[in-house]
Protein backbone atom coordinates (compact mmCIF):
# COMPACT_ATOMS: atom_id res chain seq x y z
CA UNK A 1 0.00 0.00 0.00
CA UNK A 2 1.38 3.42 -0.97
CA UNK A 3 1.70 5.61 2.08
CA UNK A 4 3.62 8.76 1.15
CA UNK A 5 3.15 11.97 -0.76
CA UNK A 6 6.59 12.72 -2.14
CA UNK A 7 5.60 16.16 -3.40
CA UNK A 8 5.91 17.50 0.16
CA UNK A 9 9.17 18.29 1.91
CA UNK A 10 10.26 15.52 4.25
CA UNK A 11 12.59 16.78 6.95
CA UNK A 12 13.49 13.24 7.97
CA UNK A 13 14.98 12.74 4.51
CA UNK A 14 16.69 16.13 4.80
CA UNK A 15 18.38 14.90 7.97
CA UNK A 16 19.37 11.68 6.21
CA UNK A 17 20.80 13.66 3.29
CA UNK A 18 22.88 15.73 5.73
CA UNK A 19 24.10 12.60 7.50
CA UNK A 20 25.03 11.00 4.15
CA UNK A 21 27.09 14.10 3.29
CA UNK A 22 29.02 13.76 6.54
CA UNK A 23 29.44 10.03 5.89
CA UNK A 24 31.04 10.75 2.50
CA UNK A 25 33.56 13.01 4.21
CA UNK A 26 34.32 10.31 6.80
CA UNK A 27 34.97 7.87 3.94
CA UNK A 28 37.54 10.17 2.36
CA UNK A 29 39.18 11.14 5.64
CA UNK A 30 39.51 7.54 6.82
CA UNK A 31 40.64 6.36 3.37
CA UNK A 32 43.38 9.00 3.12
CA UNK A 33 46.05 6.69 4.60
CA UNK A 34 44.12 3.41 4.38
CA UNK A 35 46.34 1.74 1.78
CA UNK A 36 49.66 2.83 3.30
CA UNK A 37 49.33 1.52 6.85
CA UNK A 38 50.05 -2.01 8.16
CA UNK A 39 46.89 -4.06 8.61
CA UNK A 40 47.90 -5.06 12.13
CA UNK A 41 48.03 -1.47 13.41
CA UNK A 42 45.35 0.10 15.60
CA UNK A 43 45.37 3.02 13.18
CA UNK A 44 44.36 0.82 10.23
CA UNK A 45 41.71 -0.93 12.30
CA UNK A 46 40.18 2.43 13.23
CA UNK A 47 40.04 3.40 9.53
CA UNK A 48 38.50 0.01 8.77
CA UNK A 49 35.90 0.52 11.50
CA UNK A 50 34.81 3.97 10.34
CA UNK A 51 34.76 2.91 6.69
CA UNK A 52 32.56 -0.06 7.56
CA UNK A 53 30.08 2.24 9.31
CA UNK A 54 29.75 4.91 6.60
CA UNK A 55 30.11 3.09 3.26
CA UNK A 56 26.38 3.27 2.57
CA UNK A 57 26.58 7.06 2.00
CA UNK A 58 26.35 7.10 -1.80
CA UNK A 59 23.65 4.39 -1.97
CA UNK A 60 21.64 6.51 0.47
CA UNK A 61 21.95 9.53 -1.84
CA UNK A 62 20.69 7.41 -4.72
CA UNK A 63 17.78 6.07 -2.67
CA UNK A 64 16.73 9.57 -1.58
CA UNK A 65 16.87 10.69 -5.22
CA UNK A 66 14.66 7.76 -6.24
CA UNK A 67 12.18 8.54 -3.47
CA UNK A 68 11.58 12.10 -4.65
CA UNK A 69 12.61 12.21 -8.31
CA UNK A 70 10.17 9.60 -9.56
CA UNK A 71 7.01 11.70 -9.48
CA UNK A 72 4.52 13.11 -12.00
CA UNK A 73 5.69 16.71 -11.65
CA UNK A 74 9.23 15.92 -12.79
CA UNK A 75 8.74 12.95 -15.09
CA UNK A 76 5.91 14.48 -17.14
CA UNK A 77 8.03 17.50 -18.06
CA UNK A 78 11.04 16.24 -20.02
CA UNK A 79 12.11 19.75 -21.00
CA UNK A 80 12.41 20.76 -17.35
CA UNK A 81 14.11 17.45 -16.55
CA UNK A 82 16.89 18.21 -19.03
CA UNK A 83 17.21 21.98 -18.59
CA UNK A 84 16.90 22.18 -14.81
CA UNK A 85 18.22 18.87 -13.52
CA UNK A 86 20.49 17.19 -16.05
CA UNK A 87 22.06 20.32 -17.57
CA UNK A 88 22.73 21.83 -14.15
CA UNK A 89 24.47 18.68 -12.92
CA UNK A 90 26.52 18.57 -16.12
CA UNK A 91 27.67 22.16 -15.52
CA UNK A 92 28.50 21.40 -11.89
CA UNK A 93 30.62 18.46 -13.03
CA UNK A 94 32.49 20.45 -15.69
CA UNK A 95 33.10 23.49 -13.47
CA UNK A 96 34.33 21.49 -10.50
CA UNK A 97 36.41 19.16 -12.68
CA UNK A 98 38.15 22.29 -13.98
CA UNK A 99 38.62 23.66 -10.45
CA UNK A 100 40.10 20.40 -9.16
CA UNK A 101 42.30 19.89 -12.23
CA UNK A 102 43.68 23.42 -11.80
CA UNK A 103 44.27 22.87 -8.09
CA UNK A 104 45.93 19.48 -8.65
CA UNK A 105 48.30 20.91 -11.29
CA UNK A 106 49.12 23.85 -9.00
CA UNK A 107 49.85 21.53 -6.06
CA UNK A 108 51.72 19.07 -8.32
CA UNK A 109 49.27 16.23 -7.70
CA UNK A 110 49.07 15.75 -11.46
CA UNK A 111 51.31 16.75 -14.35
CA UNK A 112 50.20 19.73 -16.45
CA UNK A 113 50.12 17.41 -19.48
CA UNK A 114 47.22 15.59 -17.83
CA UNK A 115 45.23 18.77 -17.22
CA UNK A 116 42.69 18.27 -20.03
CA UNK A 117 42.30 14.57 -19.32
CA UNK A 118 41.72 15.37 -15.66
CA UNK A 119 38.91 17.77 -16.57
CA UNK A 120 37.25 15.19 -18.81
CA UNK A 121 37.58 12.35 -16.29
CA UNK A 122 36.77 14.53 -13.31
CA UNK A 123 38.29 14.38 -9.84
CA UNK A 124 37.88 10.92 -8.32
CA UNK A 125 35.12 11.88 -5.87
CA UNK A 126 32.98 13.48 -8.61
CA UNK A 127 32.25 10.06 -10.16
CA UNK A 128 28.81 10.16 -8.56
CA UNK A 129 27.63 13.07 -10.72
CA UNK A 130 27.89 11.32 -14.15
CA UNK A 131 26.19 8.31 -12.55
CA UNK A 132 23.22 10.35 -11.34
CA UNK A 133 23.05 12.18 -14.70
CA UNK A 134 22.79 8.81 -16.45
CA UNK A 135 20.07 7.68 -14.06
CA UNK A 136 18.15 10.93 -14.60
CA UNK A 137 18.32 10.38 -18.36
CA UNK A 138 16.72 6.93 -18.09
CA UNK A 139 14.42 7.96 -15.21
CA UNK A 140 11.32 8.31 -17.45
CA UNK A 141 11.61 4.58 -18.23
CA UNK A 142 12.19 3.75 -14.55
CA UNK A 143 9.20 5.93 -13.66
CA UNK A 144 6.90 3.96 -15.96
CA UNK A 145 8.15 0.74 -14.39
CA UNK A 146 7.57 1.78 -10.76
CA UNK A 147 4.21 3.42 -11.52
CA UNK A 148 2.94 0.20 -13.08
CA UNK A 149 4.28 -1.98 -10.26
CA UNK A 150 2.60 -3.10 -7.06
CA UNK A 151 3.70 -4.40 -3.68
CA UNK A 152 4.34 -7.89 -5.06
CA UNK A 153 6.75 -6.49 -7.65
CA UNK A 154 8.42 -4.45 -4.90
CA UNK A 155 8.99 -7.58 -2.79
CA UNK A 156 10.23 -9.50 -5.82
CA UNK A 157 12.65 -6.70 -6.72
CA UNK A 158 13.92 -6.54 -3.12
CA UNK A 159 14.55 -10.29 -3.01
CA UNK A 160 16.34 -10.28 -6.38
CA UNK A 161 18.49 -7.26 -5.50
CA UNK A 162 19.53 -8.55 -2.07
CA UNK A 163 20.24 -12.01 -3.51
CA UNK A 164 22.42 -10.52 -6.25
CA UNK A 165 24.41 -8.42 -3.77
CA UNK A 166 24.88 -11.48 -1.55
CA UNK A 167 26.35 -13.40 -4.50
CA UNK A 168 28.45 -10.35 -5.37
CA UNK A 169 29.82 -10.34 -1.83
CA UNK A 170 30.68 -14.04 -2.02
CA UNK A 171 32.75 -13.27 -5.14
CA UNK A 172 34.98 -11.01 -3.00
CA UNK A 173 35.85 -13.75 -0.48
CA UNK A 174 39.09 -14.95 -2.02
CA UNK A 175 39.97 -17.04 1.04
CA UNK A 176 37.05 -19.43 0.41
CA UNK A 177 37.90 -23.05 -0.56
CA UNK A 178 37.57 -23.68 -4.30
CA UNK A 179 37.35 -19.92 -4.87
CA UNK A 180 38.21 -20.24 -8.59
CA UNK A 181 35.27 -22.58 -9.19
CA UNK A 182 32.93 -20.36 -7.17
CA UNK A 183 33.81 -17.29 -9.26
CA UNK A 184 33.55 -19.34 -12.44
CA UNK A 185 29.98 -20.30 -11.51
CA UNK A 186 29.05 -16.79 -10.34
CA UNK A 187 30.37 -15.41 -13.62
CA UNK A 188 27.59 -17.30 -15.42
CA UNK A 189 24.88 -15.49 -13.45
CA UNK A 190 23.49 -12.05 -14.44
CA UNK A 191 24.62 -10.49 -11.15
CA UNK A 192 26.09 -7.34 -12.70
CA UNK A 193 22.86 -6.60 -14.57
CA UNK A 194 21.09 -6.24 -11.22
CA UNK A 195 23.95 -4.71 -9.23
CA UNK A 196 23.72 -1.29 -10.87
CA UNK A 197 23.25 2.16 -9.35
CA UNK A 198 19.76 2.50 -10.80
CA UNK A 199 18.73 -0.38 -8.53
CA UNK A 200 19.28 1.86 -5.50
CA UNK A 201 17.22 4.55 -7.25
CA UNK A 202 14.32 2.10 -7.66
CA UNK A 203 14.82 0.73 -4.14
CA UNK A 204 14.53 4.22 -2.66
CA UNK A 205 11.22 4.79 -4.43
CA UNK A 206 9.74 1.50 -3.26
CA UNK A 207 10.93 1.78 0.36
CA UNK A 208 9.68 5.35 0.64
CA UNK A 209 6.30 4.87 -1.00
CA UNK A 210 5.26 1.47 0.32
CA UNK A 211 4.54 0.25 3.83
CA UNK A 212 7.23 -2.00 5.24
CA UNK A 213 6.25 -4.36 8.04
CA UNK A 214 7.53 -3.76 11.56
CA UNK A 215 8.96 -7.27 11.62
CA UNK A 216 11.00 -6.66 8.45
CA UNK A 217 12.12 -3.25 9.72
CA UNK A 218 13.33 -4.62 13.07
CA UNK A 219 15.12 -7.45 11.28
CA UNK A 220 16.88 -4.96 9.00
CA UNK A 221 17.93 -2.84 12.00
CA UNK A 222 19.52 -5.87 13.65
CA UNK A 223 21.15 -7.00 10.39
CA UNK A 224 22.52 -3.48 9.84
CA UNK A 225 24.46 -3.62 13.10
CA UNK A 226 25.66 -7.14 12.32
CA UNK A 227 26.66 -6.03 8.79
CA UNK A 228 28.90 -3.28 10.14
CA UNK A 229 30.67 -5.80 12.37
CA UNK A 230 30.99 -8.44 9.62
CA UNK A 231 32.27 -5.87 7.13
CA UNK A 232 34.89 -4.70 9.63
CA UNK A 233 36.05 -8.24 10.43
CA UNK A 234 35.79 -9.39 6.81
CA UNK A 235 37.97 -6.56 5.48
CA UNK A 236 40.58 -7.34 8.12
CA UNK A 237 40.62 -11.08 7.33
CA UNK A 238 40.67 -10.50 3.56
CA UNK A 239 43.49 -7.94 3.82
CA UNK A 240 45.58 -10.25 5.98
CA UNK A 241 44.94 -13.15 3.60
CA UNK A 242 45.89 -11.17 0.48
CA UNK A 243 48.86 -9.44 2.09
CA UNK A 244 47.66 -5.96 1.21
CA UNK A 245 44.90 -3.63 2.34
CA UNK A 246 41.65 -4.54 0.62
CA UNK A 247 38.25 -2.85 0.83
CA UNK A 248 36.16 -4.95 -1.60
CA UNK A 249 33.65 -5.82 1.12
CA UNK A 250 32.90 -2.10 1.48
CA UNK A 251 31.94 -1.74 -2.18
CA UNK A 252 28.62 -0.22 -3.16
CA UNK A 253 27.10 -3.61 -3.98
CA UNK A 254 28.36 -5.56 -1.02
CA UNK A 255 25.49 -7.12 0.93
CA UNK A 256 26.78 -5.28 4.01
CA UNK A 257 26.51 -1.90 2.30
CA UNK A 258 23.03 -2.68 0.98
CA UNK A 259 21.68 -3.79 4.37
CA UNK A 260 23.20 -0.74 6.11
CA UNK A 261 21.68 1.59 3.49
CA UNK A 262 18.23 0.03 3.82
CA UNK A 263 18.46 0.14 7.63
CA UNK A 264 19.38 3.82 7.76
CA UNK A 265 16.80 4.76 5.14
CA UNK A 266 14.00 2.99 7.03
CA UNK A 267 15.13 4.44 10.35
CA UNK A 268 14.84 8.02 9.09
CA UNK A 269 11.64 7.27 7.19
CA UNK A 270 9.96 5.86 10.29
CA UNK A 271 10.98 8.52 12.81
CA UNK A 272 8.86 11.65 12.77
CA UNK A 273 10.38 15.13 12.83
CA UNK A 274 8.57 18.32 13.83
CA UNK A 275 8.38 20.22 10.54
CA UNK A 276 7.01 23.31 12.30
CA UNK A 277 9.99 23.83 14.60
CA UNK A 278 12.60 26.55 14.06
CA UNK A 279 15.17 23.78 13.76
CA UNK A 280 13.43 22.40 10.68
CA UNK A 281 14.24 25.58 8.72
CA UNK A 282 17.93 25.13 9.54
CA UNK A 283 17.76 21.48 8.51
CA UNK A 284 16.24 22.44 5.16
CA UNK A 285 18.92 25.11 4.63
CA UNK A 286 21.73 22.64 5.34
CA UNK A 287 20.11 19.95 3.18
CA UNK A 288 20.02 22.42 0.27
CA UNK A 289 23.81 22.73 0.62
CA UNK A 290 24.58 19.01 0.45
CA UNK A 291 25.50 18.95 -3.25
CA UNK A 292 27.88 21.83 -2.63
CA UNK A 293 29.37 20.09 0.40
CA UNK A 294 29.84 16.96 -1.69
CA UNK A 295 31.78 18.70 -4.48
CA UNK A 296 33.86 21.08 -2.34
CA UNK A 297 34.84 18.97 0.67
CA UNK A 298 37.90 17.36 -0.97
CA UNK A 299 39.28 20.82 -1.75
CA UNK A 300 38.87 21.76 1.91
CA UNK A 301 40.53 18.48 2.94
CA UNK A 302 43.51 19.04 0.63
CA UNK A 303 44.06 22.60 1.85
CA UNK A 304 43.87 21.61 5.53
CA UNK A 305 46.30 18.73 5.04
CA UNK A 306 48.67 20.48 2.60
CA UNK A 307 49.02 23.50 4.87
CA UNK A 308 49.52 21.22 7.88
CA UNK A 309 46.65 22.94 9.65
CA UNK A 310 45.60 19.51 10.87
CA UNK A 311 46.52 15.90 10.12
CA UNK A 312 44.70 12.62 10.66
CA UNK A 313 47.70 11.20 12.49
CA UNK A 314 48.20 14.26 14.69
CA UNK A 315 46.39 12.43 17.48
CA UNK A 316 44.57 9.15 18.08
CA UNK A 317 42.82 8.18 14.84
CA UNK A 318 39.78 6.89 16.72
CA UNK A 319 39.17 10.54 17.62
CA UNK A 320 40.85 12.30 14.70
CA UNK A 321 38.68 10.77 11.94
CA UNK A 322 35.31 11.99 13.29
CA UNK A 323 36.69 15.33 14.54
CA UNK A 324 38.41 16.18 11.25
CA UNK A 325 35.38 14.99 9.26
CA UNK A 326 33.04 17.26 11.24
CA UNK A 327 35.50 20.15 10.85
CA UNK A 328 35.62 19.68 7.07
CA UNK A 329 31.83 19.38 6.96
CA UNK A 330 31.34 22.65 8.87
CA UNK A 331 33.93 24.56 6.80
CA UNK A 332 32.43 23.24 3.56
CA UNK A 333 28.91 24.11 4.72
CA UNK A 334 29.87 27.69 5.61
CA UNK A 335 31.63 28.21 2.25
CA UNK A 336 28.73 26.75 0.26
CA UNK A 337 26.12 28.67 2.24
CA UNK A 338 27.91 31.98 1.67
CA UNK A 339 28.53 31.33 -2.04
CA UNK A 340 24.88 30.36 -2.55
CA UNK A 341 23.97 33.84 -1.29
CA UNK A 342 25.65 35.17 -4.45
CA UNK A 343 22.77 34.07 -6.66
CA UNK A 344 24.36 33.94 -10.11
CA UNK A 345 27.55 32.21 -8.95
CA UNK A 346 25.92 29.90 -6.42
CA UNK A 347 23.25 28.87 -8.92
CA UNK A 348 25.79 27.26 -11.25
CA UNK A 349 28.46 26.13 -8.78
CA UNK A 350 26.10 24.06 -6.67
Amino acid sequence: MINKNNSQRDYNMDLLRILASLMVIVIHVSAYNFLDIPTKSIEWLSYDMYDSIVRSAVPIFLMISGAFFLNDKIQNNLKKLYTKNIFKLFLVFVIWSFIYATFCVFTKRIDSNNFLGSIIAGHFHLWFIPIIIGIYIISPFIYRFVKNSDEKIFKYFLIIFISATLLKTISYLQFLPCYEYITLFLGLLPIDIICKHYSYFILGYFLYNYDVSKKFTKTIYILSVISIFLCFIGCYILSRYLGYNNSDLMSGFSIFTVIEAIGLFLFFKNHSFDSKSVFSKRVADIANCTLGIYVIHMLVLYILFDCNLIQIRSFNTILSVPIISILIFVISLVIVYLIKKIKFIGKWLF
